[in-house]
This record gives structure tokens, sequence and C-alpha cells, in this order.
């Protein structure tokens, strides 16, 4: 019984520690990305978002201006994937503001690849 409660312990810690190790030291960067438009514009607004720090937020800028006036949502993705990024999540958004008229959009969810 002490022997089999010995194994089960040892492969207990190697599960936590793979776990750990896994969920840790991926250390992945993802994007947010926010794409809306104004109502019968052929134009997009492309927003991204990498994070707070300095160089985060320039890179986020340097990003949001290239893809700035894209004409679709298929050329701001092929755009990422080119870069090496990969599409986690997407979201639909409507929101209006104080009845100026809608703006409506998608956001993707954007992970960096290894």
């Amino acid at each position: 019984m002490k022997k089999s409660k010995i194994v089960l312990t040892i492969i207990f810690a190697i599960f936590l520690t793979t776990l750990s190790t896994g969920l840790f030291a991926q250390n992945q960067t993802y994007a947010y990305v926010s794409i809306g438009g104004k109502p019968f514009s052929k134009k997009l607004k492309v927003t991204v978002d990498f994070g707070d720090t300095p160089e985060q937020i320039a890179e986020g800028e340097k990003y949001s201006d290239l893809l700035t006036n894209k004409k679709s949502y298929a050329a701001v993705l092929n755009y990422l994937v080119d870069n090496q990024f990969e599409l986690v999540e997407t979201l639909d958004y409507t929101a209006t503001s104080q009845g100026t008229g809608g703006t409506s959009g998608i956001v993707f969810i954007m992970r960096k690849r290894k």
C-alpha cells in the first residue's frame, strides 16, 4: 500500500511540474485587434493593442497605422497571419453613441506563434 502511495505522489508531482512549466513558460504574446468603420465607408479603422508597456504601445501603434484603411477584414487577418499571428477568438460588437449613429465592428484576439 505504501509503495502505490509513493508512486501516486511522484506521478502527481510530475503532473504539477509539467502543468506549471507549461503554463508559465509559454510567454505568449496576445493582440487585441479592434476593427470598425463608419457606415457606408469602404475603409476600416484598425486599432491594435499589445499591452501597456511603452514598447507594446509603440508596436500597437505601428500595426494600427499599417492596417487602418484596409478595405476588408480578410486583408487585416492575412497581414497578421503573415506576421506570425494566429486567430484565437472573434467578437462582434455594436455600440451607439448618443444618437450620432451606430458603430459596428469586430474584434480579433490574436496570439503570436512561436
